[in-house]
């Protein structure tokens, strides 16, 4: 799928510019989002409402600019920049347009990069590690290795970060992380690139570097488009034009650099000689609840639509607007499903035909190298994880050593075997809705931007979770089994494991439902957690499963602890033939292992279906919490 036969076909039907390339425009373009509406939200009820953000603004942006959308807090610059980078997820009205056509999202993805505010990436991966993992992502499967390392190495170079090639992203200064994230939107070389807010948290010399960046790649006849809050007077002079929006989406002026100050002082809105005009400007575009305030807003408004500048944007839209009508939208489907090298000279792209984005199964390889990677530079973190689930098994089973197995010793061991299953589901449980919700903005942005689906991603999960869902569970049976001196033997002892592993790795997918369902981990266990408490009082140890109601009786099946505690008990029990009935003549004597699961309402067969059981809500959860994720990944904004 390429960008170049994308950016060649759009070039040579498109309304004439004056520098070689793309020119986007945007024709009456309004946005609404979907906000929350706290005053009338509550825990068993969430009420929404639509607010206008932009409102009717009209804009074109020339092959070979740089242009920085400008205004006060709260005016829609974001907004406006999500909405013509077709990466906004709201009501949308109007036309985005590029070389007068109608371009498709996924047509939209190709030829442009996106440069959030916000970096977000896995940070103990080095530069060149992140770089590499983007271009196997971004590239096409069919270049080579030596391509897409000469691409990365071209790409560090002119953005000055080769020093930092094998330097952990965590470790970068704020400048050198910018333009690591720059360098991932370059990868593709894109006609169009869409900067959020490109020198926020930035000192002056770096904010200056990486403006000077952006300045060069438009030189190359690339739409470069910025967000930015009031720069300093030397970078807002690096820019060749200005779109600014006042409070309340609408356009306030969009004109050359060098012509701001003299479009204010027109209208008797002089810059002091000593004031920063960008200062300046955004001062006088914010809106407050004097009527001075309201009238200076629409004298700047109202004397824009009277100017020479305004004039020209009409005539310039009108071009565009004309040759949309005569030509039909381009969608993915209108080019073959080759596309030319992105990295070689134009008179070369004939070499590189039948090129295409990588395979899912080559999405969920590398998405699985970067999670067990990360894993790795963290050792720390796994093995505090191990020694806190250890320290556990320990304190569980000392207070059983040297357990009789008698008429007061039956509900010793029981409780040992429900803490058993219960300590381990509930520690894989909160292991991963504690640390997966870190990675879901990561993930959510990526697949927004098209990088990899959602299901390479959770299946890469999945199979992330399992190792130490496998080998940790072992390692903390066999540290149980033999303080407490469990029966078995070694055979008891290893089919002794296959409950309390399966209770793990059924725990890990719960723990990924939780993730997946809920925003953030406080709300989730406002659900989890009474769910938990349900299913705990009835898996048997609290209340024998023969007296539950039979109104209840299902929740058992739905329970994630009843499977594995059924389980472990059948195992044990059936090996105790005898059990000494008490001195006291009185008192009820339970006499066999078959008694004691009777009594507690377990099925002495019922090993496999217990297993079964664990499978089912493994893969019962993994369902739910894909499909969560994907719905999380349709509806939330990639910026």
């Amino acid at each position: 799928m390429v960008i170049s036969v994308v950016t060649d076909e759009l070039m040579s039907n498109g309304p004439p510019s004056p520098v070689p390339g793309l020119t986007l425009s945007w024709h009456n373009l309004s946005v609404w989002v979907t906000k929350k509406n706290t005053d009338k939200s509550n825990w068993f009820k969430t009420t929404y409402y639509h607010s206008k953000i932009l409102r009717k603004v009209n804009g074109v942006a020339e092959p070979g600019s740089l242009m920085a959308i400008m205004g006060p807090s709260g005016s829609g610059k974001t907004t406006l920049l999500a909405t013509i980078s077709q990466r906004l997820k709201g009501d949308v009205k109007g036309k985005v347009l590029v070389n007068g056509q109608t371009i498709s999202k996924e047509v939209m993805m190709r030829i442009s990069g996106f440069l959030p505010q916000q970096d977000l990436t896995f940070d103990t991966l080095t530069v060149y590690e992140h770089l590499q993992l983007m271009a196997r992502l971004k590239l096409s499967s069919d270049m080579s290795v030596q391509q897409r390392n000469e691409r990365i190495y071209a790409l560090i170079t002119e953005l000055g970060i080769v020093k930092c090639k094998h330097t952990k992203i965590k470790a970068l200064s704020g400048g050198e992380r910018r333009r690591v994230s720059l360098a991932v939107e370059m990868l593709t070389d894109p006609a169009l690139l869409f900067c959020d807010e490109p020198t926020t948290g930035l000192d002056s010399y770096s904010a200056f570097s990486v403006i000077e960046q952006l300045r060069q790649l438009a030189a190359r006849g690339k739409v470069v488009i910025c967000t930015i809050h009031q720069p300093a007077s030397g970078i807002f002079d690096m820019f060749q034009s200005v779109y600014l929006l006042v409070s309340g989406g609408k356009l306030a002026l969009t004109c050359p650099v060098a012509d701001v100050a003299p479009f204010f002082q027109s209208i008797g809105m002089t810059c002091p000689a000593t004031y920063n005009i960008a200062e300046f400007v955004v001062s006088k575009l914010a809106q407050q609840e004097d009527a001075e305030s309201q009238m200076r807003l629409f004298k700047i408004c109202n004397e824009f639509k009277l100017s020479v500048h305004y004039e020209r944007l009409l005539k310039r839209l009108e071009n565009e607007l004309n040759y949309a009508k005569t030509t039909p939208p381009i969608t993915s489907s209108d080019f073959t499903p080759t596309y030319d090298s992105i990295c070689q000279p134009v008179d070369d792209f004939k070499k590189y035909t039948g090129m295409r984005r990588p395979s899912k199964l080559t999405q969920l390889g590398w998405l699985l190298w970067r999670s067990f990677l990360d894993s790795a530079r963290n050792p720390q973190g796994s093995l505090i994880r191990l020694a806190f689930y250890l320290f556990l098994g320990l304190l569980i089973s000392t207070p059983y050593v040297g357990l009789k197995v008698d008429q007061e010793g039956i509900q010793n061991l029981q409780g040992l075997l429900y803490l058993i299953i219960v300590e381990t589901t509930f520690t894989f449980t909160y292991r991963v809705s504690h640390t997966f919700p870190a990675e879901i903005p990561i993930l959510l942005r990526e697949v927004n931007n098209g990088l990899y689906s959602p299901g390479p991603y959770y299946i890469s999960k999945m199979i992330f979770l399992l190792p130490r869902a496998l080998i940790e569970p072992i390692i903390y049976t066999a540290l149980v089994f033999w303080i407490a001196g469990l029966f078995g033997g070694f055979t008891g002892f290893l089919i002794f494991c296959v409950p309390v592993i399966m209770s793990s790795v059924a725990a890990t997918a719960y723990g990924c439902v939780i993730s997946a369902v809920f925003e953030d981990v406080s709300t989730g266990s406002l659900i989890s957690v009474p769910y938990e408490q349900f299913c705990l009082l009835f898996c048997g140890i609290f209340m024998s499963l023969n007296d539950v109601p039979f109104h209840f009786a299902w929740v058992k099946y739905i329970s994630i602890f009843f499977y594995g505690l059924e389980a472990v008990s059948i195992l044990q029990w059936s090996q105790v033939d005898r059990i000494p009935c008490s001195d006291n003549p009185e008192a009820p004597c339970i006499a066999t292992g078959s008694e004691v699961l009777e009594n507690y309402g377990y099925y002495k067969n019922g090993f496999y279906f217990d297993i079964g059981g664990l499978v089912a809500i493994y893969i019962a959860c993994h369902v739910i919490g894909f499909l969560a994720f994907w719905k999380r990944s349709q509806k939330q904004a990639a910026y």
